[in-house]
């Protein structure tokens, strides 16, 4: 089978040859073709190449197009700093000091801010370079926005003393994921909303509830009419709110190591595809057992589950183990066959 038709299996509830399988790499991917994660991060074209050779040593089942999460505050006006061997790194927040300035942003459009047509045109060439694996792209969710606009502990303070302040932003969040998600439908690739800061991990299933779940619900439903099928990808942990997560109407949802892959799939049997998640330090330096042992243990856990890809739980450090990330895709064409 190719890469795209397990994912495809995966997603109908139909066995496949083997596990689907991917690793979330970004930065880390520019050393194939002696660039830099700077380099990586400001020029489309070295995301293409990077994201095509690494695509010719792995042969992943899904080829993501992960860049930074900042692409769209960026766009607006936020000030980002691009180091040359690590990941970009967001310098200000647009209402960090004067929550105010809310009443003078619009929506960005996604043809023409920033770096996001350029990210746009790098999907549209993945997608047009391979045919055999999935494509897709990683967008910020509304909740990740807001967070970079406003500051994760002022916007969880705001919850309490300003609730209506951060419905309104969460309303203008919501809006720009629209368009960015709409955007990357249009450029021919799946679509994966990261909501890193969504996880109970930094905020409280009352927050995950009140402020987060609707406006994903809002967002996904919308997307879904258009034929856009959106991946949510959470860090941290999520056991107590996976049926919130769920209930947003995602066609999958991808998770950390924090999170218990058991319970997740348990709850997600015939309404989402799982993803994950496997511990991103297992593609540090370090013993090579290390990854093995996190491999066999979610295959364990996902023991005959076909709505389940085998993946990195986040995405791994530029400072990774291309070597290790190799080794990860071999061990799932191994371990996860099936008969």
């Amino acid at each position: 089978m190719t890469g795209i038709e397990r994912v495809k299996a995966a997603f109908k509830g139909k066995p496949s040859d083997r596990v689907a399988c991917y690793p979330i790499v970004s930065g880390l991917a520019a050393r194939l073709v002696g660039k830099r994660p700077g380099d990586y991060y400001t020029d489309p074209r070295v995301l293409v190449e990077a994201q095509i050779a690494l695509y010719e040593v792995l042969r992943q089942d899904v080829v993501v197009l992960m860049g930074d999460l900042f692409l769209e505050v960026e766009a607006m006006g936020a000030r980002v700093e691009f180091p040359d061997d690590d990941v970009p790194r967001l310098r200000s927040y647009l209402l960090g000091e004067d929550k105010q300035r809310l009443a003078s942003l619009g929506p960005v459009e996604p043809a023409r801010a920033g770096r996001l047509p350029a990210y746009l045109e790098a999907c549209r060439k993945m997608a047009a370079a391979i045919s055999d694996s999935a494509i897709g792209a990683v967008l910020s969710g509304p909740w990740t926005l807001a967070v970079n606009l406003r500051g994760a502990e002022n916007l969880i303070v705001d919850t309490s003393t300003d609730p209506e302040f951060v419905h309104r932003l969460m309303r203008l969040t919501t809006e720009i994921a629209r368009r960015t998600g709409e955007a990357a439908g249009a450029a021919g690739v799946g679509l994966s909303f990261s909501e890193a800061p969504a996880s109970l991990s930094l905020i409280s299933p009352k927050i995950f509830r009140e402020f987060v779940l609707p406006y994903e619900r809002e967002v996904i439903s919308h997307l879904r009419e258009k034929r856009i099928g959106v991946t949510l990808h959470v860090c941290g942990f999520i056991d107590p709110i996976i049926e919130d997560i769920l209930a947003t109407g995602c066609g999958a949802v991808s998770i950390d190591e924090p999170s218990s892959l058991e319970k997740v799939l348990g709850a997600a049997r015939g309404k989402a595809v799982v993803i994950g998640n496997v511990a991103t330090g297992a593609f540090l330096d370090g013993p090579g057992e290390y990854l093995e042992a996190e491999v066999r243990r979610c295959l364990a856990a996902a023991a005959g589950a076909d709505g389940f890809i085998l993946a990195s739980g986040c995405e791994i450090s530029t400072r990774g183990d291309l070597e290790k990330v190799k080794r990860f895709c071999a061990l799932a064409a191994e371990l996860g066959k099936r008969e």
